[in-house]
This record gives C-alpha cells, structure tokens and sequence, in this order.
C-alpha cells in the first residue's frame, strides 16, 4: 500500500482537478489493473481516452484507497457498485486527496456493454454529470428490445447507434444509463465473478446483508 503524505500532497479540488490529473496521468501511465474482490479477480484494462477517470483510479489505487472498499450496491443483472468513505482508512485517504467531482469524459464509443467499469455520479444538482471521484461499479446487465431502446432514448434525451443497438439486442449490458455515466475501463478476465457480487441477499437500499469487499487492487502495467 503506498500511502500519500498529507504534508507533500496538495489537495485536489473542483478547481484544480484536470491539471492535477492530467499531471499525475502524465505521470502514472498505467492501463491495466487486477481487483481482488471477495467473489474472485477480475481484470480491468483501463482507457487512454478517458484520461482523467483513468488517472483518477490509478490514483486511488496506489493511495491504498480501495483497500477493504465495500460494495454498497448491487443488483442482480445490471451492477455491482464499489467505494465510498464508509471506513477510517477510507475517510482518512479521501480527506488527504480532497473533495471534488470530475469532468464527465463520456462517448458513444464507450458504452455500458457487460463488464463496463464506470464511474458513479450525484444526479441531484449535476447538469454536467460529473463522477464521484471515489465510486464506480462493474455492468453484469440483461439484453434489450428495440421497444426498450427507444422508450429510453425519449426518457433519457438519448441516441443509441446502430453499433449500440445491435449490441444491446444481442448482448447483456446496461444500456438505459448511456449518457449518464462515464465509462473508463472494461473487465478483459472474471467476467463470471460480477454476477457472484450481485446475486447476493441485499436490504431495500440494495446494500449486501453480508458485506463484500475489494481485498486489495494490483496494478500489471
């Protein structure tokens, strides 16, 4: 675990968060990462052209942040939701990094296809979806009709491509939050360990009866 000085590190805030993570990207060029969680390891390449969200968890990662992270929500056949500062080391990391949101760094390139990582977001006073700098989930998802897609491309102001919509129909994912989330990485191993997080006995808040936790996160290169 590598752990940030509080002293040398100057917060991150809404302000300075695209210079800080750019600079620490330019730096921290990693892609590919392997979370130890406690259904089993998955493998993540992450994306060079969501360079903020991707140096963002890099960031975390080698804060220790994630760490004995919970999942504090799953559901069957749509996501397993990972982060937030709901322990003292997380608390204490998260109040070392500072608070901020960052810059939406959505595409239609990068969609929410079974075993998306994305990153979690505030929908209340949030015109610009910004992520939550500590959250992000793994899409298991479910097969769409083209019925579907178009209810929820009036509901969301949203246009799924052709390239989408064949996809959705034909594979599981997450299509009715297109638009809403950036996606930054993708599982490329253990896709079978997303459905294990989520086929779990949760409260009404879809928070797990019995707590599941990323171990430990290792970064390959």
């Amino acid at each position: 675990m590598i752990f940030i000085s509080k002293i040398t590190f100057e917060k991150i805030t809404n302000k300075n968060v695209v210079q800080r993570l750019t600079e620490y990207g330019n730096q921290n060029p990693e892609t590919l990462v392997d979370v130890y969680t406690t259904k089993g390891k998955i493998r993540i390449q992450l994306f060079k052209d969501t360079p903020l969200h991707r140096a963002n968890f890099i960031l975390l990662i080698k804060a220790g942040y994630f760490n004995r992270a919970l999942f504090s929500r799953v559901a069957k056949k749509f996501m397993a939701q990972c982060g937030g500062s709901y322990d003292d080391l997380q608390k204490a990391i998260q109040d070392t990094l500072g608070s901020y949101t960052i810059p939406a760094e959505m595409s239609k390139h990068h969609f929410h296809k079974k075993g998306a990582v994305a990153a979690a977001r505030d929908y209340k006073k949030n015109p610009n979806k910004r992520s939550a700098c500590d959250e992000f989930y793994f899409v298991e998802g479910m097969k769409f009709s083209d019925l579907s897609l178009d209810h929820y491309e009036h509901e969301n102001n949203y246009k799924f491509t052709s390239k989408q919509r064949n996809y959705y129909k034909n594979n599981p994912g997450a299509a009715h939050i297109d638009g809403e989330h950036t996606v930054f990485g993708q599982i490329i191993e253990g896709f079978n360990v997303v459905p294990k997080l989520t086929n779990v006995a949760t409260d009404s808040q879809d928070w797990p009866v019995t707590d599941i936790y990323v171990d430990s996160v290792l970064i390959i290169k």
